[in-house]
């Protein structure tokens, strides 16, 4: 039997990787996982030990030296009982297996993955514990119970909820699983879940025609009314940024525009300060380009930042940066009470009208910053002027047959009437 110390090929975001104990017998070959980062080229391999260049050293030399003297008491107790891996593993780990999903999720999975990717991960093991064990943790083993996927999967069917999001549960719960399994934290094994098959729906969306009528129908009396017309401002807003999620608008801000870089053409005003900005999108981290002089996209930000703060001068960050906690949360229920669609629903109508207008597919990804996977993306400069100003035209025209302008005036005339803003 073998012990020994050694790093990780696995490089971490922050430019670290871990350190494992590899444990090696006749039968198997096997990396118990610690929790020791180093830097590798600080990293002496032959000897195991840091070099003393490494970034906090002493702090982190004193954990790999409490590590050694767990791999020599494990290796001396081998000289005169049969040390099994499974001990040997949580003597390492600090006496304890990690079986809570959650807590491997934060301690292992959080440095080896993109911050959305993880996000996404976390959010649905946080509802399948909820669905399978009332709680806000679960463990590998009721991760793994065949049963409760199936009383989860007739749940759902029982509910009306979409097989989309029950296969994603299961997509999602099967890629820690595998992480976890080639990380050594679990020996459990993942059943067989079979999918539920997605029906052919129409894609929901709402049109311009539609929205118009819930905005005539607004009654500035309502206790609600504030929040109603704030949920459908936002919902224009996301609309005009090509449709935007929450997390997107979140992350605006004025240091992201593109200033002395474009310069003014015939029909817009690219070369003015703080106009052209710059959007790497949450989900797929596409990055594109946005003219925010095309009418009303500043003007609807700037008035839902007056909303949210009176004393709110600048368009970004969004609300002036001073959000509540529950205020996504209480404008998009009361965007769905009232309408009957998602905010979600905003890049179906805005793929919806750019195809009503014959925008190119090609075009429409570049709108929307969607990933672009033909091997055009190497060749194309989507930030040239001339592509700016095309896109841009696009951009105006959807804007155009949408109706938003329309629409925000109506708003903002029912806000001022309701005595919402002054």
């Amino acid at each position: 039997m073998g012990l020994s110390i050694c790093c990780r090929n696995e490089i971490n975001k922050d430019g670290t990787t871990l350190l494992h104990v590899r444990f090696k017998t006749k039968q198997f070959d096997k990396k118990i996982p610690t929790q020791i980062k180093v830097f590798k080229k600080h990293w002496d391999n032959r000897n195991k030990r840091l070099k003393p260049n490494h970034p906090y050293y002493s702090l982190v030399n004193k954990k790999l030296n409490e590590l050694k003297k767990n791999v020599e008491e494990l290796y001396d107790q081998n000289a005169f009982s049969v040390l099994t891996y499974e001990e040997a593993r949580a003597r390492v780990s600090g006496g304890s297996r990690v079986s809570n999903v959650s807590l491997y999720m934060e301690q292992h999975l959080k440095s080896q993955m993109k911050d959305t990717t993880y996000e996404t991960y976390r959010y649905s093991i946080l509802s399948i514990a909820r669905h399978f064990d009332d709680s806000k943790n679960i463990t590998f083993e009721s991760l793994c119970d065949k049963g409760k996927w199936s009383k989860l999967k007739d749940k759902f069917k029982e509910l009306g909820r979409s097989p989309n999001s029950f296969n994603t549960y299961v997509r999602n719960a099967k890629a820690i699983h595998n992480h976890a399994l080639k990380d050594d934290i679990t020996f459990t094994v993942f059943p067989y879940v079979r999918n539920v098959t997605a029906k052919n729906l129409e894609p929901k969306w709402m049109r311009s025609e539609e929205l118009i009528k819930i905005i005539n129908n607004l009654d500035s009396k309502d206790k609600d009314f504030k929040v109603s017309a704030t949920s459908l401002l936002i919902y224009l807003m996301m609309f005009s940024m090509r449709g935007f999620y929450l997390k997107d608008i979140e992350l605006l801000s004025m240091n992201r525009f593109v200033d002395s870089t474009y310069e003014n053409s015939e029909r817009f005003l690219f070369g003015e300060k703080n106009v052209v900005y710059k959007h790497n999108r949450s989900k797929s981290n596409k990055m594109g380009l946005i003219y925010m002089g095309l009418d009303p996209i500043k003007e609807i930000i700037l008035l839902i930042n007056k909303i949210i703060d009176p004393t709110c001068k600048s368009i970004f960050p969004f609300g002036g940066g001073k959000l509540a906690k529950s205020f996504w949360f209480k404008h998009s229920f009361r965007f769905k009470a009232i309408t009957d669609h998602t905010f979600k629903s905003v890049r179906k109508a805005f793929q919806t009208t750019g195809s009503i207008l014959s925008v190119p597919d090609a075009d429409m990804r570049e709108l929307m910053f969607q990933s672009d996977n033909t091997i055009s993306v190497h060749y194309k400069d989507t930030q040239a002027p001339q592509m700016l100003e095309k896109y841009t035209g696009y951009h105006s025209d959807i804007l155009v047959k949408y109706r938003v302008s329309e629409m925000f005036e109506m708003l903002k005339d029912k806000l001022n009437k309701g005595g919402a803003i002054s």
